[in-house]
Parts: structure tokens; sequence; C-alpha cells
């Protein structure tokens, strides 16, 4: 009976708030949150950028809680290192068995852009449209809609070594004014092109200018230094023959007339060629600035040995183009056109864009980056990188390139004729003609000038 009284008072002392409160009002009731799971897959080493969308949305949740909103973000991580075209199709055939993940990363947004797998992104761009580096969409833009989202920003530069110009009696302050004499044009490529023939000719280094040994975009940025043109506007190719003249003249040349250039550098594969840059063996290089890890590594320095050695600067302007630049290869993320949670994805990029732009900077700094984001630029932690805190005004050069039909069989055509010019086996004239036979053979569309 004792029990019994007992458990009657303390139910009643449970309801007392209840009633207390007033007969008019009801008890406060804590709605529970819903759990928003996004699936978010990302291919090869860089998984500092789905980390940056999940570190994101923690900032995001914190804000829906102190807005009200019963929501919760989390994730279901897919991160992989397969071969990109593998990748690739499995995100289209994912997309067929409608298991898509929300966010994904992508080694060809054309393709999935013109399959209508991206969600349009172009208001939430357009909403946070200065917090861009300008034309960091081009590449993902069709139809004037934007389609994914530029998480870094890494760009192709022109490396040179410093204590090659000691070594040819540069003093301190003439090496410091270098670079800008070069942003402001006033140093141009016909310049730097005899600057390495000077530093050959006088010991500096055993060869002035060396690139990669294989076929890519490098080269590109070459042929439009010298005035040449491969795309329009649209992002149809373009075959110039003016401009590959000039630029297969200079192949030609920097390997059988001046010699700055091995004439068999395409055989000696990327460890000789990385470790050359990085003794000082060869006094330039152009390139993707992330690569100087590799070439650091295979000259057995620091990052920071090696930034205390080097240069990084833009492509200088020359006789037959306007002014310096630099191209920007970001790598590209999405949101799939088949997600659930259109808008709570969107939230994601946008906050990337703003308030977690240290986010994007942190990814950056690890991979020796600059970021599509302009605060992300200015953060500490780029900053703290030696190889890019002196160098976040190249981002204001920056140009990316569309998505061009055809330009796979371009390079590799453009390659083939390198190889046979620097080796002497063929002329620039030669090179021109072959090079325009496999063009018209193997690609469409294309504008000949």
């Amino acid at each position: 009976m004792k029990k019994t009284l007992v458990l009657l008072a303390l139910s009643l002392l449970m309801l007392y708030p209840v009633f207390a409160a007033g007969a008019n009002e009801k008890p406060q009731i804590v709605a529970e949150k819903q759990v928003v799971t996004l699936k978010i897959s990302h291919n090869m080493d860089f998984t500092t950028i789905p980390e940056a969308v999940v570190d994101a949305a923690e900032r995001v949740n914190a804000r829906y809680a102190k807005e009200g909103k019963n929501i919760r973000i989390a994730f279901e991580k897919d991160y992989q290192t397969i071969d990109w075209t593998e990748y690739q199709n499995n995100i289209v055939f994912a997309h067929k068995i409608d298991d898509a993940p929300d966010i994904f990363a992508m080694s060809d947004p054309a393709g999935l852009m013109k399959a209508g797998l991206l969600l349009d992104l172009t208001d939430m761009v357009k909403a946070n449209s200065s917090k861009f580096v300008n034309n960091v969409f081009t590449p993902v833009t069709e139809n004037g809609k934007i389609y994914a989202f530029p998480p870094d920003l890494p760009v192709r530069v022109i490396y040179y070594n410093r204590n090659g110009l000691k070594a040819i009696g540069w003093n301190d302050a003439d090496i410091k004014a270098l670079p800008g004499k070069i942003q402001s044009g006033v140093f141009k490529f016909e310049d730097f092109l005899a600057l390495c023939q000077e530093v050959v000719a006088k010991g500096g280094a055993k060869y002035g200018l060396t690139h990669r040994p294989g076929a890519g975009a490098d080269f590109l940025d070459i042929l439009n230094v010298l005035g040449g043109q491969y795309y329009d506007e649209k992002g149809t190719l373009v075959f110039d023959e003016k401009g590959l003249t000039r630029f297969f003249q200079m192949t030609y040349d920097n390997a059988n007339v001046t010699k700055i250039t091995p004439q068999n550098l395409n055989q000696m594969g990327w460890t000789t060629i990385n470790t050359m840059v990085g003794t000082g063996d060869s006094f330039a290089y152009y390139g993707p600035i992330y690569s100087c890890s590799y070439v650091a590594s295979a000259a057995k320095l620091t990052n920071e040995q090696f930034a205390a050695q080097e240069e990084f600067v833009l492509f200088p302007a020359s006789k037959y183009s306007a002014k310096p630049f630099v191209v920007a290869a970001p790598q590209y993320i999405g949101i799939s056109a088949k997600t659930k949670y259109p808008e709570i994805c969107l939230d994601l990029f946008a906050e990337l864009a703003n308030g977690s732009a240290d986010l994007l900077a942190r990814h950056a700094a690890k991979i020796n980056s600059l970021s599509s984001v302009v605060a992300a630029n200015d953060d500490p932690q780029i900053a703290a990188n030696p190889i890019i805190k002196d160098i976040a005004y190249l981002a204001d050069y920056a140009i990316t390139v569309p998505t061009i039909y055809g330009i796979a069989n371009y390079r590799s055509e453009l390659f083939k004729q390198i190889v046979a010019l620097e080796l002497g086996q063929t002329t620039p004239a030669k090179a021109v003609a072959d090079m325009k036979v496999q063009i018209q053979l193997n690609v469409k569309d294309v504008i000949y000038k």
C-alpha cells in the first residue's frame, strides 16, 4: 500500500509542470531532428576535397540549428582510387539504376553535362559571384548554365631557378624584380628565351628550358604565348597554321639551334626531368605548380628548400600575344541531378564559397595549389605554404579553357611532331602539314585558319 502511494505521488509531481503552466498552455515537445544522409563519392588522392564538403556540413548543421531547422546532415562516404574512366562510367551507371551519389568528383564534366546528370548550379554561383576567381566556371558552362563547382585552382606556370641567375652575375635586386617585369609585360617571352640561352652559355645551368616528357596541355600554353589559337569562344577546335608554325619553329630551334632543350628530352622520363629541374641542371621548366612536390622529391629537397631556390611566374606576353597569363585546370565536383536534397547540397557549396573558404584553403595548401575562392587565397594556411605563399596574385591572371571536342587527338598529334622536331627528324613546315592531315582524318568540326 505504501509503495502504491509513493508511485502515485511521483506521478503527480511529474504532471505538475504541465498543469501548473495553466489550462490553456500545451506542453513543450521537442521534435526529433531529421537526419539527411548524403552519399559523397571521390576518386584518387586528394580526399581533402570531399573532406572540405563534409566539414562544411558541420557548419551548415550549426546554422540550421540556430535557424530552428530540425535537419542534420550526415554522410555516407565512397572514396576510391581507380582509373578515372572507370570511375566516371560507374557514376553514369549509378544514375541509370537510381543509386547515384549526391555529390561526386568527375574527370569529364562535359560528358556528364551532355548526359544531363548534373544539377544546375547557376543561381547559387550568381548569388556568390564575387566570391570566385574570374572565369573558373568556363569549362563547366553550357548554354549559360553552370553545372559543377571548382574546389581548387591548380595553375600551369613557368618555373626558373634563381641560383642560375646568381651564377651569371645577377644581383638580388634584379632577381627579385624579374617576376614584376614579367607581370607588367616589360619582360617578354622572347627575352625569357634569350635569358635561358644566356644562363646556359655562361655556365649557370646545363639546359635552359625543359618540359614534360609526354603529351599534355602544357605545350598549348606556349602555343598561346606565341599567339597560336587552338579553340574559339564556343569551344570548337581551331587549327591555326601560323601559330603552330611559330610554336614548331621555337621547338626545333630550342633543341637543334640554341640547344637549350635536350634533343632526347622525351626519352628521358619523368624522374630524370624532375631531377634536372630540382638540381638546377635545367634553368627553367613549364608545367603545373603542384608538380613541384615531385620535382623536390626527385632532387631530395624539402618543399621549403625547393621554394627557396625556385620562382614561379606568369607566362610572359610575346610580340604575338597581348598580356601575361597562367592557365588554370580546376578539379570539379558536382551534384547529381537526381539528388533528393538539391537545396541542402547547394547550401553546402554556398557555404564553401563563403564562411568555409578556409576548408578549401586547407586543400589548396595540401596540394600546392591556389583556390578558386578568392578568400581562400588570403587564408593563413596558404600564407604558411612555402611554395604558394607569394604567388596568390597569379589567380588574377588565370584563364580556364572550355571543353574542346577533339582536343585529345590534337594534343597527341602535337606531341608526335614535338618529338620529331626535337630529334631533328622533321621541319616546322612539314610538322604542320603532317599534323593537319591527321586532324582532318580524325576530328570533325575543326576551324582551319
